[in-house]
C-alpha cells in the first residue's frame, strides 16, 4: 500500500489508470469523470494538490484538492452537487481504512487546512472516515452543510407511475402542447452544445437580472466554463440535456447528469414569458419518461432545499461539511467553530434564516461564481 502526494498537474499514464479506477469505482461520480476532473485540474494546475493511493501497484483511490488562500478544497466544489471520495469497489474494508489513514496523514505531514464542502453523508465509506478522523489526533469537524433533496422508486417504471400520477404535471405537459404546439426535446451528448449553450445562459440571466442573485453566466469567461463542463461531461458519456421548444426556439432547459441508477437534475433555466406555463415543471415528467426507458430509479435534484424540489421527492439526504487542520491552526479553528454557530442560530430564527436565504446565500453564490 502506497499513499503519495503530488503537486502538478499528471502525465497521460496517471489519467489512464484514473480512468480505468473511476470505471471501477463504488459510485462512478459524475463530479469526479475523468474528463470534467482534467478539466478542471488544467484549468487550477498552479494550485493543484492530488492524493493518490496505491495497491499492488494499482491506483485504487484518488482525491483532488486546490488551494484556496491558507486552505485546500476539493478541486470539483467550484462545481458540484456531491463530492465523493473516487475509491475502487474491491477495495476491502481494511484497504479503506489505509486510504483514509493515509489521507489523515498527509494532512499532518503538508500541514494542510482541509475545507471539504457537500460530503455525502450517505457514501459507505463515510463512517470509516468519521471514525479514524475523529481519533486522529487533528482537529476534526463534521457540519451538516445542506440537504440532497431525491425521488427513489424501487423501479424506473415506478418512479415514472410515481410522477406520471400528477394531475398538475399532465396538465403542464398537455397544456404547453395544445396551446403553444411546443415540443420535448433530449439530447445526448454534444450535439448542438453551442447554440444549447448560449440560449441556456441568456434565459438564466434574464431570470435573475432584477433579483438580489444575479445570474452567475452574465460573463463570457462562466458562459465558456460552463460550455467546457457540459462538454467535459458528454465526453464522459454522463450528460443527457431536456428542452422545451416553442416555434422552433428552446424556451426551458435542464442539465441532467447520470450517474449509475440516478439522474441528477443539476440546473435549470427558463423563458420569464412562458412562467405561467410552468415549462420547467413540464420537463419533470419527460425526464421520468426517459429514465423509466434508460434504467434509473432515482431523481435527484442536486444539492439545496429549493421550496419546488419537495413537491416531487420522497427522501431528503443530508450533504455534510467536513473540517480537518492541525490544533495549531487556532484561525481556521475559529473560523469553523463561528460558522458552525451561527449556522445553529440561522436554523433557530426564521428572520435570520429568511435574511441568509435571500440576501447571504446568494451573494456568496455570486462570489463563488
Amino acid at each position: 500500500m502506497i499513499a503519495s502526494i503530488t503537486y502538478s498537474y499528471p502525465d497521460l499514464r496517471f489519467w489512464s489508470e484514473y480512468t480505468e479506477l473511476w470505471e471501477n469505482s463504488v459510485y462512478r461520480p459524475v463530479f469526479k469523470s475523468p474528463h470534467y476532473i482534467q478539466f478542471l485540474a488544467k484549468k487550477y494546475e498552479d494550485s493543484l494538490s492530488i492524493y493518490r493511493f496505491y495497491r499492488e501497484g494499482k491506483l485504487k483511490g484518488a482525491s483532488f484538492f486546490v488551494k484556496n488562500g491558507n486552505e485546500l478544497r476539493l478541486l470539483t466544489d467550484i462545481k458540484s452537487d456531491h463530492n465523493f471520495f473516487v475509491l475502487h469497489k474491491d477495495l476491502a474494508q481494511e484497504d479503506i481504512a489505509n486510504f483514509v489513514k493515509g489521507f489523515l496523514a498527509a494532512i499532518k505531514k503538508e500541514h494542510w487546512a482541509v475545507s471539504m464542502h457537500v460530503q455525502p453523508s450517505w457514501a459507505s465509506y463515510m463512517g470509516t472516515f468519521e471514525k479514524l478522523a475523529s481519533n486522529s489526533g487533528l482537529f476534526f469537524d463534521v457540519a451538516q452543510h445542506t440537504v440532497c433533496p431525491v425521488l427513489e422508486e424501487a423501479t424506473p417504471k415506478d418512479l415514472f407511475d410515481k410522477l406520471n400520477s400528477s394531475r398538475e404535471l399532465r396538465y403542464r405537459v398537455n397544456r404547453i402542447k395544445s396551446q403553444l404546439n411546443g415540443e420535448f426535446e433530449i439530447l445526448i451528448g454534444d450535439k448542438d452544445l453551442d447554440d444549447w449553450v448560449r440560449k441556456f445562459c441568456l434565459l438564466h440571466q434574464k431570470r435573475w437580472e432584477d433579483t438580489d442573485s444575479p445570474s452567475r453566466y452574465a460573463d463570457e469567461r462562466s458562459q465558456q466554463f460552463l460550455k467546457n463542463c457540459l462538454q467535459a461531461w458528454a465526453d464522459d458519456n454522463t450528460l443527457v440535456r431536456f428542452s422545451v421548444k416553442v416555434g422552433g426556439e428552446r424556451i426551458a432547459f435542464v442539465i441532467g447528469l447520470l450517474q449509475q441508477n440516478r439522474l441528477i437534475h443539476h440546473s435549470t433555466a427558463y423563458d420569464d414569458d412562458y412562467y405561467k406555463y410552468s415549462p420547467g415543471k413540464a420537463l419533470i415528467l419527460t425526464i421520468a419518461e426517459w429514465m423509466k426507458d434508460n434504467g434509473q430509479n432515482i431523481l435527484d435534484f442536486g444539492e439545496g432545499a429549493e421550496p419546488y424540489k419537495y413537491a416531487y421527492t420522497n427522501k431528503e439526504l443530508a450533504l455534510n461539511q467536513i473540517s480537518i487542520s492541525s490544533y495549531s491552526n487556532i484561525p481556521f479553528i475559529l473560523k469553523v467553530k463561528i460558522k458552525k454557530a451561527l449556522r445553529k442560530r440561522i436554523v433557530k430564527n426564521p428572520g435570520l434564516k429568511k435574511f441568509y436565504n435571500e440576501k447571504i446565500r446568494p451573494l456568496a453564490k455570486k462570489v463563488k461564481a
